[in-house]
């Protein structure tokens, strides 16, 4: 595999080591993607660009604790009728056990109770990647703060400064920074404050959107936060993600029929250039999957969903 210093970022979740299980489906959904907004490399136009080549009708924007991409990443599928795209976001959240994603779809991207706090998101993560660089420089392993910043070109977070750190030359890959200074156990690691996840899926509903669980591989002690979010209104999780082999991919989709969930997925498509990275257009969810989701959308909130694509209404 390459060793470029876009690669294995640890904001893309999925398993670089594994091999693609193509579905048995013809792929025209994509319900996790990433830009510039956050830890993607890809502007918003270019990513509607880029998936609009592929076999794609409908994706979602989901960039992390940011919606500040989508009014692009709409306008720019204006140009490509056959497109539709659903508004999302990816909330990081956590337990005292165990970290846990969640995608929230048809949200109103607008709603001043989520902007308010993706605001503090946002001031709380730009203070945790201050630490962290300052503890960098305590480790004599110094980077610019103004080059963190302009790399990230939007929400700075680890990535951006796993890359400056190669660019100094203390690491040869942003994997090894991760997993020597800044990843969950690195020694210049400064952790940020995050919701519960079932605050996270109230403020996904308070925005008329839809909760679903992100890249289940990563969560500890998921069967037991899946059926208490599912408690609370979640509405899916992804099964059908990443590179997950039969069995994986079949423990999820058993999780999903026990607790009536809508098995999704997506690629998790953060641009990385990595030689095994999963490219939009070659593995997601069955086609009927955001129609399903939309479903749950209306059970919840009735008229009052956040966002309805004209291509799904």
């Amino acid at each position: 595999m390459s060793n470029s210093p876009e690669q294995q970022a640890e904001g893309s979740r999925y398993d670089h080591e594994a091999q693609v299980v193509s579905p048995s489906w013809q792929v025209e959904v994509d319900l996790h993607l990433h830009t510039t907004a956050s830890d993607g490399t890809l502007t918003p136009q270019l990513l509607i660009d880029q998936v609009a080549t592929t076999g794609l009708r409908v994706v979602a924007v989901t960039d992390h604790d940011s919606t500040e991409g989508l009014n692009d990443a709409i306008a720019a599928s204006a140009k490509y009728p056959r497109l539709t795209v659903i508004t999302g976001i990816e909330l990081g959240t956590a337990t005292e056990e165990s970290e846990l994603h969640l995608l929230g779809y048809f949200i109103n991207a607008s709603n001043p109770t989520l902007q308010e706090t993706l605001l503090q998101f946002r001031l709380e993560r730009v203070e945790a990647a201050r630490a962290m660089v300052r503890r960098l420089a305590e480790l004599q392993r110094p980077v610019s703060w103004d080059r963190v910043v302009e790399l990230a070109r939007g929400s700075v977070g680890r990535p951006h400064i796993a890359r400056a750190m190669v660019e100094a030359g203390h690491v040869e890959t942003v994997a090894e920074a991760f997993n020597r200074y800044i990843g969950d156990k690195g020694v210049a690691r400064v952790p940020r404050p995050k919701l519960h996840p079932l605050g996270a899926l109230d403020l996904i509903h308070s925005a008329g959107g839809i909760g679903v669980v992100a890249h289940p591989r990563t969560v500890d002690r998921l069967d037991e936060l899946v059926k208490q979010l599912a408690g609370a209104g979640l509405a899916g999780i992804e099964v059908y993600a990443e590179k997950y082999a039969n069995r994986r991919r079949d423990s999820y989709l058993d999780i999903a029929t026990r607790l009536d969930l809508v098995p999704s997925g997506g690629t998790d498509y953060h641009a990385l250039g990595a030689e095994n990275e999963t490219l939009p257009g070659t593995n997601g969810p069955p086609p009927d999957t955001a129609s399903k989701l939309l479903a749950r959308a209306r059970e919840i909130h009735g008229s009052n969903v956040g966002s309805v694509p004209v291509g799904l209404a």
